[in-house]
């Protein structure tokens, strides 16, 4: 008998594998049951099915059932392209009720061993099927000659002799195992490459990434681990000795850019090993393509002489990049090998041309090479529901959104693949429905039919019938609709619509309603016609187009140029579209008309000339349309076209500063008009005699339209260098998009903005904001206007965002926006990143206004697969106090019904007179005839009933309040408390030696936390109470030393504690930004007899460190902390 290895790596012989299966249940006390002879399960006449046999079943553990089977497909069926027939030709075989199935079908050499897994969805108490699913998953091992078996060999091998349950079934298909192994190796090597050049390594520390500098930058060649200066000849010379110096000198001592550079490198490798697979590498003389080497790149590196070790990236891969794949004559027939003209693109070597000799060892591309071989590779992006075991286009996503640690700094997190492909199928659909259901009266079966095409679900005649009838809007729709991710990423949301829309088109062939097709020609033709992408990271940009590409070399038989997608996929700041105050939205605009309309009267005397310019740019503009259409599909003279668009868009540049500058010109013309000037001597003079007062308004604003003429200059220049450079902090949305625009916008806008909170924005960047958006807030705020402004008329935007805005005071503006147009649904997802510290939310909503709007409430914040469903009207959070999202549970509905329009309409009477202490002051006796006037029962706003001022002020958070170490809150502390204790050492004379961050970690690592609170005691009472920051928290406790509050005497809540119980108690401490509205608070107080005492008999005396104690009979009650959202003074002790 063959063994596992030999048998998974040879074309399928139906005897071997049964006799594995024998062996796999052999020990398994008859649970197993293969059947000595298969049989033959008749199924109707296909072209794409040959035969299908039974092999077999096994009963797990658990009493469920695996069904075993063979299933013969014809050499043409393409999978992944007939999912709607597979699963209705899996149906078709079960012969009885299964809980999972493992399936192997045959294609020629190649075979696919297939899990399939929750067919049965829920069971009753006696293993009864109570209802059945149609949405099952399916995990694939792709095996065969040519095929990377050793993870599914491991795998497998694992189950032989075992008692197995469906858990074990699932674990041997796991995708997850094999995706995190190749990502940690990936980075691995990706650090060593960085770090060999930089001398610097990030390595995760917690949930962040710490820079550490592990030696000086150098060589390190193979065997010299010492980090010493490594001699041997310069590449260019014999006799002069190598000292790198390449850091400084090709890198000018960027990190960045060897870090970019390195995933460039290792990009275009990954890449390789993909178009490996198609067979299209080093295809031989007489053979046709797909006959090529599968094992070329491995080879390339294992066959390189020792003397050229050294020299591998500049004599191997720089040759194998830049030539090859860019030059037409690699695909010649007379070449011993071929290798295909994949029109640059990714081998473009603009970027990387001054890098050729950059020096990387050897031994780093040994672990490079040794790594990939191990893994097989698949061109298959995979939907939720399918998945195969193997590395596959949707990894580069993977590896650059979780790689580049900076990445973290703009707050870019991968997005759960399940969650991209919900959004897109779910914003597809409110689309298209929209074109067959214009009056918005959708139609039950249009939503019906929709959903089951998107769903790839079998249509019955009558839907196949409608379908038909709706053909042409449908195949219009599909052919216009605009896509735009502004935050593209690694192009997650743009590729999961391709994929998508490319289904749609697939169904609508097989149903005659549209011309046959390939497969390539309708990806082509949806990238460009319908996908549009921005992102600020070039990074990002590069791997987003590899995708795309990648998508298209799937389906192509034989190798085609690939197109350009630089004016697809851009690199820009999304929410910039101005550059130091000077507006760019319009350069893409009739400038003519922008003259006649808006700026002859600035222009004065200089409106003719101005004019003209605007004219001769209206010319270019047309033109520069044309051109970018052109150079999608450009295979030649590709350089001379771009210089032509970056001819025309640097003339838009000069005819924007142009008018600028005359505006501003005209501005200081007029001065000098007003006060009868002819120089600058003449305005010298008339200061001096005190006719021109320099404090004057006048005055000064006629330095300040000097000064501004004077930066124009430079603005403009500096427009222009960008260019010509990777990366630009703007986006030219009318300009490059401007077909889009032309047309109303966008029909689907998409994506996961960056989660980068306003701490987290540069002071530069914030009047940048301020200027754009008239405000400055949290970056997914500023997501959710711009992709509001770039949005079409009836258009849908979903985005996943953190769900802060839904009751934070500074997101009250997007809750407006929100609410003021049609709310397709809100999904809460819980936190469903693996690294982001931030809980989130789908909003999807059409630009419509509501008029009535029901939208649908998904809570998945415990389950994201089995959400929780609500069915809301949006005026529930319109008529709510500043208009919140909550979700519409029945106990929150029953809440807001009781509650939510009379809280509204008492602060719409009051606000006014308990926004401040001295509000409250002033209209003291207004409020107490108020509070004489309520009756038990009645509903009031706190601030109608507290003394004005703070409710308990410790006035020294650190020795009174404590943070619980089981919340989120504790991580900050733990975060902090070196870099605190680092300052002070570093600042006074202390006990504590520490040198570093790293050191004062491992320091109070060695304390406990008691012993940790005593000393950052100790050091505010020898050197200030502001020594760590005012109101630093540092003391942390566990949940078990916090006292019961239901126990508690009244003597014990007026006077305190004993000491020699548990004294802590639940205290919110406010939150001037009033953000939590109902939320377990994470701080407590010691609740002690000696504090307690302290703060009573201090209460309102002056100096530092007196506390406030304030409307004591509102502690240890329960409720909500109403900081600045009731009144801003007051503060409730809670006891949740």
């Amino acid at each position: 008998m063959k063994n596992l290895r030999q048998i998974l790596s040879s074309p399928y012989h139906q005897e071997d594998w049964i006799s594995f299966l024998k062996e796999l249940f052999a020990h398994n006390s008859g649970t197993g049951v293969i059947l000595q002879k298969p049989q033959r399960i008749e199924l109707p006449k296909s072209e794409k099915v040959r035969e299908a046999y039974e092999l077999g079943s096994y009963e797990t553990t658990e009493g469920r059932l695996i069904g075993i089977y063979q299933v013969n497909i014809s050499e043409d069926m393409l999978l992944y392209r007939n999912k709607v027939g597979l699963r209705q030709l899996m149906k078709n075989i079960y012969k009885y009720n299964v809980d999972g199935v493992l399936v192997v079908f045959v294609q020629e050499k190649k075979w696919r061993l297939s899990y399939i897994s929750e067919i049965i969805k829920e069971v009753d108490e006696k293993g009864k099927i109570i209802k059945e699913i149609t949405n099952e998953k399916r995990f694939t091992y792709l095996l065969g000659e040519g095929e990377k078996i050793k993870t599914a060999t491991d795998r497998l091998q694992l189950l032989v002799g075992k008692e197995l349950s469906l858990e074990d079934f699932k674990n041997a298909f796991a995708v997850e195992a094999l995706n995190n192994d190749f990502f940690d190796r990936y980075k691995d090597i990706y650090e060593d490459f960085v770090q060999h050049i930089t001398g610097v390594r990030y390595e995760k520390k917690g949930n962040k990434y710490i820079e550490n500098k592990k030696h000086q930058p150098h060589p390190n060649f193979d065997g010299y681990k010492d980090y010493k200066d490594y001699p041997m000849p310069h590449p260019d010379s014999e006799t002069k000795l190598f000292k790198n110096r390449e850091f400084q000198n090709l890198f000018r001592g960027n990190e960045k850019a060897v870090r970019d550079f390195v995933k460039r490198m290792m990009g275009r490798i990954v890449f390789l090993y993909f178009i490996q697979k198609k067979g299209w590498l080093a295809v031989p003389k007489g053979k046709n393509w797909g006959e090529g080497n599968y094992n070329y790149l491995y080879q390339l590196y294992k066959e390189t002489p020792r003397e050229d070790q050294p020299y591998f990236y500049e004599k191997y891969l720089v040759p194998l990049f830049f030539e090859c794949f860019t030059d037409k004559k690699s695909e010649s027939e007379i070449n011993e090998f071929r290798f295909p003209y994949l029109n640059g693109g990714l081998f473009d070597k603009t970027q990387d041309q001054h890098f050729d000799k950059v020096n990387l060892p050897y031994s780093i591309f040994t672990e490079l090479f040794d790594t990939f071989k191990s893994y097989n590779f698949t061109v298959y992006e995979d939907a939720p529901n399918e998945h195969t075991v193997a590395v596959d286009p949707e990894m580069l996503g993977h590896i650059f959104e979780n790689l580049l640690e900076d990445n973290k700094d703009k707050g870019a997190f991968y997005t759960p693949k399940e969650i991209v492909h919900y959004m897109c199928k779910e914003s597809l659909k409110i689309s298209l429905l929209s074109k067959i259901v214009p009056d918005n009266n959708q139609s039950e079966k249009a939503k019906d039919v929709i959903t089951k095409i998107i769903e790839h679900q079998p249509l019955n005649e009558d839907e196949k019938s409608y379908v038909k009838e709706k053909g042409n809007i449908i195949t219009t729709s599909l052919e216009n609709v605009k896509i735009c991710d502004p935050a593209i990423g690694s192009g997650a949301f743009p590729m999961g619509l391709l994929q998508e829309i490319y289904y749609i088109k697939i169904t609508l062939q097989q149903l005659g309603i549209t011309t046959e097709q390939t497969d390539a020609q309708i990806k082509k033709h949806i990238i460009e016609q319908n996908i549009y992408g921005v992102d600020i990271d070039a990074g990002a940009v590069d791997i987003a187009r590899l995708r795309f590409w990648l998508s298209l070399v799937v389906d192509e038989q034989l190798p085609q140029p690939l197109p350009n997608l630089d004016f697809k996929i851009m690199q820009g700041n999304s929410l910039l579209e101005s550059y130091q105050g000077v507006d760019l939205s319009h350069i893409g605009e009739d400038d003519e008309v922008l003259m006649d309309e808006q700026m002859s009267f600035d222009f004065g005397d200089s409106y003719k000339t101005a004019k003209q310019l605007a004219v001769f740019s209206k010319i270019n503009k047309e033109q520069i349309q044309k051109l970018m259409n052109e150079y999608f599909a450009t295979t030649e003279n590709k350089k001379v076209k771009l210089k032509e668009i970056n001819n025309i868009i640097e003339g838009k540049i000069h005819t924007q500063i142009y008018l600028e500058k005359e505006k501003v010109s005209s501005l200081t013309k007029e001065f000098f008009k007003k006060f009868g000037l002819k120089s600058e001597q003449d305005l010298k003079g008339k200061i001096d005699l005190g006719s021109i007062s320099e404090k004057g308004k006048e005055y000064k604003k006629y330095l300040a339209n000097k000064k501004r003429l004077a930066e124009l200059d430079i603005i403009e220049g500096e427009l222009l260098s960008f260019q010509t450079k990777i990366e630009r902090p703007y986006f030219l949305w009318h300009l490059y998009f401007k077909e889009v625009f032309d047309k109303g916008g966008f029909d689907i806008v998409i994506g996961n903005p960056p989660y980068v909170s306003t701490k987290g924005i540069s002071e530069e960047d914030k009047p940048l904001l301020e200027y754009e958006f008239n405000f400055s807030d949290d970056l997914y705020n500023h997501f959710f206007f711009k992709g509001y402004q770039i949005l079409s008329n009836k258009g849908v935007l979903s985005f996943i965002t953190s769900k802060t805005f839904w009751t934070t005071q500074t997101k009250r503006n997007l809750r407006d926006l929100l609410l003021s147009q049609r709310l397709e649904y809100i999904f809460d997802t819980g936190n469903p990143f693996e690294s982001a510290m931030v809980d989130t939310c789908i909003t999807s909503f059409s630009k419509i206004k509501p008029e009535n709007n029901t939208l649908l409430f998904l809570d998945g914040s415990k389950d994201l697969e089995k959400p929780l469903r609500y069915e809301v009207t949006q005026n529930v959070f319109i008529d709510t106090q500043n208009s919140v999202i909550f979700k519409p549970t029945e106990y929150n509905m029953k809440i807001h019904s009781l509650y939510g329009k009379k809280v509204k309409e008492l602060y719409e009477r009051w606000w006014d007179k308990i926004s401040a202490s001295k509000n409250i002051t002033k209209y003291s006796k207004e409020l107490e005839a108020y509070r004489q006037s309520l009756q038990p029962g009645d509903i009031a706003l706190l601030g109608c009933l507290t003394e004005g001022g703070q409710g308990l002020a410790t006035a020294n958070n650190g020795k009174y309040i404590a943070v619980r170490k089981s919340t989120k809150w504790a991580k900050n502390i733990l975060e902090s408390r070196p870099k605190k204790l680092l300052e002070v050492v570093k600042r006074y004379k202390t006990s504590v030696k520490v040198a570093n961050e790293e050191e004062a970690k491992d320091y109070l690592a060695t304390l406990s936390e008691e012993r940790i609170a005593t000393l950052f005691d100790e050091l505010k009472e020898t050197f200030g109470r502001d020594i760590f920051g005012q109101g630093y928290i540092y003391r942390l406790i566990e949940d078990d030393e916090m006292a019961d509050v239901e126990t508690l005497t009244q003597d014990e809540k007026d006077n305190g504690i004993e000491p020699t119980k548990k004294f802590y108690v639940p205290y919110d401490k406010g939150d001037k930004d009033g953000n939590r509205w109902y939320l377990e608070t994470p701080f407590a107080i010691a609740w002690s007899k000696e504090n307690v005492g302290f703060l009573k008999s201090n209460s309102g005396k002056k100096g530092e460190g007196m506390p406030v104690v304030r409307n004591p009979q509102y502690y240890f009650k329960e409720g909500f902390c109403w900081t600045n959202v009731l009144n801003p003074q007051a503060r409730l002790l809670k006891t949740n």
